[in-house]
Order: C-alpha cells, then sequence, then structure tokens
C-alpha cells in the first residue's frame, strides 16, 4: 500500500458496500414481481442485505478513526473539499437512517421475516412491542421515508460516480487511492463489474404471480394445541404469531405458506401450565423464541378441502408434517380450518411422563383463521 492510498481494509468495505448497495436496489424493484417462496426469499435476502450493509458502514467508520483517508492534492480548490466531505457525511446518514427505517418496518410488520433464512429477524422492541392499530400507521410512515431515501441515495451515487469519472479524466490521482489493483489502469472497470452483477442479480429470476396473497385476521382467527395425559386434557393457544399466505383454489400447487409462532406466547390459563411450557423441558422460549412452519404447494383432497405438506422446525429440530386443512372463500374472505398431529418427542418437547403419569406422545394442533385476500 501507498501512503496516498486507503488501507486495503477501507477498500474492501467500500466495495463491498458499493455492491451491495448496487444489488439492493434492482432488488427491490423487482422483488414484488416473484411468488410463492422465491418471494419470501427475495425479500428476506433484501432485508438481510440491508442489515449486513449497516454493520459494514459501521466497521468501516471504526476502522476510519484510525486510519484517516488519504490527504487530498493540493491542487483541490478549497470549495471542492468541503463538498467531498459533506458528500461523503450524507452518504454514511441516508445509508443509516434507509437501513433504520427497513428494519423499523420489519418490526412493525405482520410478515415474518428471517435474517439470511437462518434466524428469526431481529426485532427493535419498542416497535414490534406496539398494538396492532398503531403498526399500520408507523408502517406507512417508514415506508414512505425508505422510499424518499432511496431516491436521495440514487442522487447521491449519480453525483459520486460524475465525480468520479472527471477525477478520472483529470488524472489527479484521486480515483487511484480507493481503486483496486485490477482496476488501476481503467477506475471504469470495477465500476462495470459491480453494475452488471447487480443487474443480473436483480432481475434474473423474476416470477409472474399467480397465487393471491391473504392478509389473516388476528381478531377473527385461532392457533391452538391439545395435549392429554392420564385422562387429563390441557388446551391452550398461541397468543402471537406472523404469517405469510398465497393461495389460489384454481392453481393449489402454487400455494405458499410460511408461518412464525411465538412461542412465548402459548398460554392454557393455568399458570403453572404455562410456566411449565416456557421450561427448558418443554418450549423453552429463551433459547428457541420462534417455531416455523413453511409449505409450497397444496393438494386438492376433495370439494374445498386440501393437504398441505410442509416442514415445522421447532426447538431447533425440522420435521416433515401434513397439514390438511378446508376453506371457503366469500367475497374476498376466506375461513380455513386445518387439524393436524405432531409427535412432540420428536421435536424433543417434554418428557414421556410427569410425576409418574404418562402424557400421550401425540398433541393436536388446530387452526381456525379468517384471511382477507390482499388484491380485494
Amino acid at each position: 500500500m501507498r501512503e496516498n492510498e486507503y488501507t486495503p481494509t477501507a477498500k474492501l468495505a467500500h466495495w463491498l458496500i458499493a455492491f451491495l448497495i448496487f444489488v439492493q436496489f434492482p432488488l427491490a424493484w423487482v422483488m414484488d414481481d416473484f411468488t410463492g417462496v422465491q418471494k419470501f426469499q427475495a425479500f428476506n435476502l433484501h432485508k438481510s442485505l440491508g442489515l449486513t450493509v449497516l454493520a459494514l458502514t459501521a466497521l468501516r467508520l471504526i476502522w476510519r478513526l484510525f486510519n484517516p483517508a488519504p490527504a487530498l492534492p493540493p491542487s483541490i480548490p478549497e470549495r471542492q473539499r468541503m463538498a467531498a466531505l459533506i458528500a461523503h457525511a450524507l452518504f454514511y446518514l441516508v445509508i443509516f437512517l434507509m437501513v433504520m427505517t427497513g428494519w423499523a418496518m420489519i418490526s412493525v410488520s405482520d410478515k415474518p421475516s428471517v435474517f439470511f433464512q437462518f434466524a428469526p429477524f431481529p426485532l427493535l422492541p419498542w416497535l414490534s412491542d406496539l398494538p396492532a392499530s398503531d403498526k399500520k400507521a408507523y408502517k406507512d410512515i417508514f415506508e414512505g421515508a425508505h422510499a424518499v431515501l432511496g431516491y436521495a441515495l440514487l442522487a447521491l451515487i449519480a453525483l459520486h460516480l460524475a465525480g468520479a469519472l472527471r477525477h478520472a479524466m483529470l488524472k489527479d490521482g484521486i480515483v487511484q487511492t480507493m481503486a483496486p489493483r485490477f482496476g488501476r489502469r481503467s477506475p471504469a472497470v470495477p465500476i462495470a463489474i459491480f453494475l452488471l452483477a447487480s443487474a443480473a442479480t436483480g432481475l434474473g429470476g423474476a416470477g409472474e404471480a399467480r397465487a393471491s396473497e391473504w392478509s389473516v385476521k388476528p381478531e377473527q382467527s385461532r392457533i391452538g394445541f391439545e395435549a392429554t395425559g392420564s385422562g387429563y386434557t390441557t388446551q391452550g393457544t398461541f397468543g402471537r404469531y406472523k404469517a405469510e399466505i398465497e393461495f389460489d383454489p384454481d392453481e393449489p400447487g402454487q400455494t405458499s405458506v410460511r408461518v412464525l409462532l411465538d412461542m412465548s406466547s402459548a398460554a392454557t390459563g393455568e399458570a403453572d401450565a404455562d410456566q411449565t411450557l416456557r421450561s427448558a423441558d418443554f418450549f423453552n422460549p429463551g433459547q428457541f423464541p420462534t417455531a416455523q412452519f413453511v409449505a409450497r404447494g397444496a393438494q386438492p383432497a376433495g370439494a374445498g378441502k386440501y393437504v398441505l405438506n410442509g416442514r415445522l422446525t421447532l426447538k431447533g429440530v425440522t420435521r416433515p408434517v401434513a397439514l390438511p386443512f378446508s376453506v371457503d372463500i366469500n367475497s374476498g374472505t376466506a375461513t380455513v380450518n386445518a387439524e393436524t398431529k405432531i409427535n412432540r418427542l420428536d421435536f424433543g418437547v417434554g418428557p414421556e411422563s410427569v410425576a409418574g403419569l404418562a402424557v400421550d406422545k401425540d398433541v393436536k394442533l388446530t387452526i381456525n383463521l379468517t384471511a382477507v385476500r390482499l388484491d380485494n
């Protein structure tokens, strides 16, 4: 590294952030055109990359505190120096605000979000704990701010590229301070590579949406469970959950369902039983805060009846689960009833007996949903 260059770490962070941002814009423009699981994955990739950009930007700022930027050539007028300083500060500010508004949208959304498909997306507590009626108003505000900040970031990128091209033509050495070694002869090479890569990533694979999207009405819905042991039956419900549903009775094969259950919201109405459910032997929400059911494609099983063959992840264990359900659609409103049984021991939930009393391994899961078609 030469004295008039950024450090290799600073260069790596710069180009990684640039690449991710160039991927984010095309992805944001086309991800609504995806369908089913691909749509869910596209949205969650956008969210996950946004949080990654925030982390990389923070690391780059910390690195810059200990490794100052190379000095500008003496030929650069003071006015241009000030403009460059302001532009860089605005870059950091807009990136930070854009990611935070996106994070806020996730925190007030009723749709499940998974960080890089591995873990539930971290939420901002003071927003995720708001009543459902307040979340809608905040979501509209954050969406508007996110869009405005997106245009502001595009304007800053255009200004930044124009400045880089101008300095490249002047051959004053400024572009070379950040240019990778392979891009020394032509500073436009890395820019072109990142633009082409982002376009291919964002535009490739867009599909035509065929199944309708549905929004569950929590006040008219219920997800319950029932366990039996030694003649006693315990019934409970999950008070908090998020669901993403795409379904069309004319295209059942395009059905896509993803449900996240908040395991700490399991309640039976009995304090002792609820405390037991939250213990390490049972749901252990401290270590496994959510359970997830994912399914793609529904098989017809008679008039208004279908079967979802999906996968349930509970306490870190994933098993196949068949979910028969019936649906009745009237004027854009669907009533869904489903019932299945799962072997709790397959997921490490509870012992075989409690206080010497045998507990059935099978737990009945019942789902009664009312949902409204979003394009209704």
